[in-house]
C-alpha cells in the first residue's frame, strides 16, 4: 500500500474565532497511520472539536454509540485490515444515522476498493489541501453556510439581515480584494453587486478565480437601467438580484439558492435504478449533498426501503423489472404516509405524454437520460424546492383561518384593502377552568403536551362541524360558523360545544390531568375584515357587540356545561333541549343577556 501523505496546516492558525467559540463536539479519528491521524485531529482541535483516536476495528461502532461523535475519519487501510464491510454496518446503525462519515484514502483504488467506501458521506484523496479538510468539517459540524458578499458599500442591513437567517456572512469591498484575502476557507454562495468597488462584479461570472471556481453566483444590481441590465443577464446565466436587498423576497431568494444546513437529523434520499452506473453517479451527488441515502435495484425493493428508511426524497427509473417507476410511484401517491415525498422520475421517455403522465402522479422533476451532474443537481434543487415550497405553505395553513387566506388571496388579486364586512354569524369560545392552578402543579413542556392534545382533539370535534378556528389565546379557543346560512350556522356551533362536552369526557379517562371546560355560543351582525396597519401586519378579525356576548357567555357558562344566548335558541330552538331562561349580566352591557344552560341534541 501506498502511504498517505500528510495534510499542510500552514495557515491553521487562521481558523475563524467564530470557529474556535463553537460548542465543542466530538471527532473520531479510525487510523493505522498516525501521522496523518494526528494531523487530522490537531485541524478538528483548533475548530473546536474534541478528538479521539481508534485502532480497533471491534470497538470502533461501540465507540461512536458512546462518545456521541458527529464526524467520523477512517482511513482506508483501517478498514482493508480490520473489517471491509464496517462502513455498512455503521450505515445500517440506527443511533448512528446523522454520524457524518469521511473516508481517506490513497489516490489510486480499483472498483472494487472503491465499493468498500460507498457508504462514506465523502471520499477525501491526495493531495489534501487544508481547505479541502476545513470544507468537510464545516459540512460535517452543519456549520451555517458562508456567503460571501462583495460590495463597494458595506451594506450593514443587509449583512445583518442574512446572519438574522442563519449565515456567516464575509464582506469583501471588491474584487480585487479577494487577491489580497487571506482566509483560505471557500464559501458556499458568492452575492457581487455589479458595480463592485470601482471594477466590473461581472468579471467574476467570466473569470472567476481559483478559490471561487463552481461556488454558486448571485448578481446584485441597485440600479434600474435597462442597458446594464440586459447586460447582466447576457454575461451572467445564474440568479439576478434587484434592490431593494433585504426584503423579504430577495432573502427567500438566497435561501432558495444556498439551503441552510438543515438541524437535527440529516435529509435522507433513496435512489431506485436497475443500473449500478446511474445509482452510483446520483448517490455520490446526494452524499455531496449530505444526504444519507439507500438504494434499490427495482420498484418492489425501494417500497421495502420508503417503509424502512422514510426517505425526504426519491429518485426513481422509470424501465426497471419487477415494478417499474410508474407502478412504484402510483403505489407511494396512494399511501397516506408517503405521498407527499418528492419523486425526481429518471428515463429516457420524453415525449408530452410522458410528462403528462408524471405530472398526473404528482412527480416533482423529470429528467431525461443521458443526464449530466449539472442537470441532475438542478433537478435535485428544483425537487427539493418544491417540496419546501409546498411545505411552507401547508405550515401557513396551520396558523392561518381558512376565511384569512380567501382575504389574502382577494387583496392580492384586487390590491383592494378590505377595511370589514358586516356578517350575521354564530360564534363560539371555550376556555379550561381552573387552567392557572394546573401550571402551578406541572412543568411547562408538560402542561404544552397537554395543551396540544386537547386542542388536537377539540379542533377535531369542531372542523366535523364546520367551524373556522378564528384563534387560541393561551388555553382558549374561538371559533366562527359561516357558512352564509345562519340556521345551519347555529345549528352546527350547538352541536359541537355539545360534542366538545362529550369528547372531552372520553379525553380525561386517560389523560393525566382532568380538564373542564366552559363554552359559550352566540348569533348575531359582526364585523370580519383586515385589522391592524396596512404597511406593516394585518390581522383578519371579527369584531363586535355580539363577538362580546360570546365570549361573556362562556365565562359565565356553569363548569362543563356550554350557555347559549337567546338570539342562537331562537334559531335551534326545534333542535335542542336547553334549561331554564336566564338572566346573565355581562360587563360591559347595561341590559342582561338572555340565555340558556344546553342540555342535549334532538
Amino acid at each position: 500500500m501506498s502511504s498517505v501523505p500528510s495534510i499542510e496546516l500552514a495557515s491553521v492558525a487562521q481558523a475563524p474565532a467564530q470557529a474556535r467559540r463553537r460548542t465543542r463536539q466530538k471527532v473520531l479519528v479510525a487510523h493505522t497511520s498516525d501521522a496523518v491521524a494526528r494531523n487530522l485531529g490537531s485541524m478538528c482541535q483548533y475548530y473546536g472539536c474534541d478528538v479521539e483516536y481508534c485502532k480497533d476495528g471491534t470497538r470502533l461502532i461501540s465507540t461512536l454509540i458512546q462518545g456521541r461523535h458527529v464526524a467520523l475519519f477512517i482511513e482506508f487501510a483501517f478498514l482493508e485490515h480490520q473489517r471491509s464491510d464496517l462502513l455498512q454496518e455503521i450505515h445500517r446503525t440506527a443511533a448512528l444515522q446523522n454520524l457524518f462519515v469521511i473516508a481517506f484514502a490513497p489516490k489510486h483504488l480499483e472498483r472494487d476498493q472503491l465499493r468498500m467506501l460507498e457508504s462514506a458521506n465523502t471520499l477525501l484523496q491526495p493531495p489534501y489541501s487544508e481547505e479541502r479538510v476545513v470544507a468537510l468539517l464545516r459540512r460535517a459540524l452543519a456549520m451555517p453556510k458562508r456567503i460571501l458578499l462583495i460590495s463597494p458599500w458595506p451594506r450593514n442591513d443587509w449583512q445583518e439581515a442574512m446572519r438574522r437567517v442563519g449565515y456567516d456572512v464575509q464582506y469583501l469591498p471588491s474584487v480585487q480584494a479577494l487577491s489580497e484575502e487571506q482566509d483560505p476557507y471557500r464559501p458556499d454562495f458568492v452575492i457581487t453587486e455589479y458595480h463592485a468597488g470601482g471594477d466590473h462584479g461581472l468579471s467574476l461570472c467570466t473569470e472567476p478565480p481559483l478559490v471561487l471556481q463552481g461556488v454558486p453566483l448571485l448578481v446584485a444590481y441597485g440600479g434600474r437601467d435597462a442597458n446594464d441590465i440586459e447586460l447582466i443577464l447576457k454575461t451572467h446565466n445564474g440568479e439576478v438580484m434587484l434592490s431593494p436587498f433585504e426584503s423579504p423576497t430577495n432573502l427567500k431568494k438566497i435561501q432558495d439558492l444556498c439551503p441552510l444546513a438543515p438541524k437535527g437529523r440529516r435529509l435522507r434520499a433513496l435512489v431506485v435504478d436497475d443500473s449500478p452506473t446511474i445509482r452510483s453517479l446520483i448517490v455520490s451527488m446526494f452524499k455531496e449533498m449530505d444526504y444519507l441515502v439507500e438504494t434499490a435495484a427495482n420498484g418492489f425493493e425501494a417500497w421495502k426501503a420508503v417503509e424502512r428508511f422514510a426517505p425526504d426524497i426519491i429518485t426513481s427509473d422509470y424501465d426497471m423489472p419487477v415494478l417499474n417507476g410508474w407502478q412504484f410511484c402510483s403505489e407511494l401517491r396512494d399511501h397516506e404516509r408517503f405521498r407527499e415525498i418528492p419523486v425526481i422520475m429518471i428515463s429516457t421517455r420524453a415525449s408530452a405524454l410522458d410528462l403528462r403522465k408524471g405530472d398526473l402522479l404528482g412527480v416533482s422533476a423529470y429528467l431525461t437520460k443521458p443526464f449530466t451532474r449539472d442537470g441532475l443537481r438542478q433537478a435535485i434543487d428544483m425537487a427539493v424546492r418544491n417540496a419546501r415550497i409546498k411545505k411552507e405553505q401547508e405550515t401557513i395553513a396551520k396558523f392561518v383561518a381558512a376565511d384569512t387566506l380567501k382575504a389574502v388571496n382577494n387583496m392580492v388579486s384586487d390590491g383592494h384593502f378590505a377595511n370589514g364586512e358586516d356578517k350575521f354569524i354564530t360564534v363560539l369560545f371555550s376556555d379550561i377552568c381552573a387552567f392557572s392552578s394546573k401550571c402551578e402543579k406541572y412543568s411547562a413542556r408538560k402542561i404544552v403536551r397537554l395543551l396540544n392534545h386537547y386542542f388536537d382533539l377539540m379542533v377535531d370535534v369542531l372542523s366535523e362541524h364546520d367551524a373556522i378556528i378564528d384563534k387560541f389565546i393561551g388555553d382558549a379557543i374561538v371559533a366562527r360558523f359561516d357558512s352564509g346560512d345562519p340556521v345551519r350556522n347555529a345549528l352546527n356551533a350547538v352541536r359541537a360545544g355539545w360534542h366538545m362536552q362529550e369528547r372531552l369526557r372520553q379525553f380525561n379517562l386517560e389523560a393525566f390531568e382532568e380538564i373542564q371546560i366552559r363554552v359559550g355560543i352566540n348569533s348575531g351582525h359582526v364585523i370580519l375584515g383586515n385589522l391592524g396597519s396596512e404597511r406593516h401586519r394585518l390581522e383578519y378579525a371579527m369584531i363586535g357587540d355580539n363577538v362580546n356576548i360570546g365570549q361573556r357567555l362562556e365565562s359565565s357558562a356553569p363548569v362543563q356545561k356550554c350557555l347559549i344566548s337567546e338570539a342562537t335558541w331562537n334559531l335551534v330552538q326545534e333542535q335542542v333541549l336547553v334549561g331554564e331562561r336566564q338572566e346573565i349580566q355581562v360587563k360591559g352591557k347595561s341590559q342582561p343577556v338572555l340565555a340558556y344552560v344546553l342540555e342535549g341534541l334532538r
